[in-house]
């Protein structure tokens, strides 16, 4: 922590993202885990980028692909090669975000956890080998149950998404932000619903108060 805030000292920018890099450290060139090496720590500093209020107030548009990665997506780690080929297909698209599905079921997005709404039922993919655990995905989920707002955490099916009356994605820098179109094609109306409207506020609530709280 204090290695943190040093580094957030030596920048100007009120609101920063921090990424923490750890590797096993300095050894010869062996796939095996070398004993007693010091592992590297390497971290870096960022103003923070959220979404712009034209993102929030109409949305953002996603495209779909098949989630061809590796079968242990829980573990954060830098190999991160086929998500980056995955969020070029996006962006090469003009799309924010790469909506993946596997076998038939959502898993999440590129660099973000993805819900779908149906009926006023939030759906959740549920953690496992498949997702990479999120903050904001603990939070929205948390959100949820503290303020009574139906939701499920479950398999999503692929049918589920593409008929939902909404779609969120959510991470650190998006925060929690409305997908109003998915492959070319609107998402329930087309605009942010009104579920997407009443979590982001709650959302935006609660980081005011753990702003308050940090200060």
């Amino acid at each position: 922590m204090r290695l943190v805030r040093d580094l957030v000292a030596r920048n100007a920018t009120d609101d920063q993202s921090v990424y923490l890099q750890v590797t096993r450290g300095v050894a010869k060139r062996d796939h095996a885990f070398p004993k007693g090496t010091k592992p590297t720590v390497f971290g870096m500093s960022s103003p923070l980028s959220t979404p712009s209020r034209e993102a929030i107030e109409n949305g953002v548009a996603a495209v779909s692909a098949i989630d061809y990665r590796w079968q242990k997506c829980d573990v954060k780690s830098t190999s991160l090669l086929a998500n980056c080929m995955l969020r070029q297909v996006a962006a090469d698209a003009g799309a924010a975000e790469v909506v993946m599905f596997r076998d038939g079921f959502l898993t999440e997005g590129s660099s973000s956890n993805v819900f779908a709404v149906k009926n006023g039922t939030i759906l959740a993919p549920p953690k496992n080998n498949l997702v990479l655990p999120g903050i904001t995905y603990d939070v929205v989920l948390e959100l949820a149950q503290t303020h009574r707002l139906a939701h499920e955490v479950r398999a999503v099916a692929e049918n589920d998404v593409r008929n939902a009356d909404e779609i969120w994605v959510t991470s650190s820098t998006k925060e929690v932000l409305a997908v109003t179109r998915l492959d070319g094609k609107s998402v329930g109306s087309g605009k942010p619903g009104s579920v997407f409207r009443r979590m982001h506020q709650l959302y935006q609530d609660f980081k005011r108060t753990v702003m308050r709280q940090a200060a």
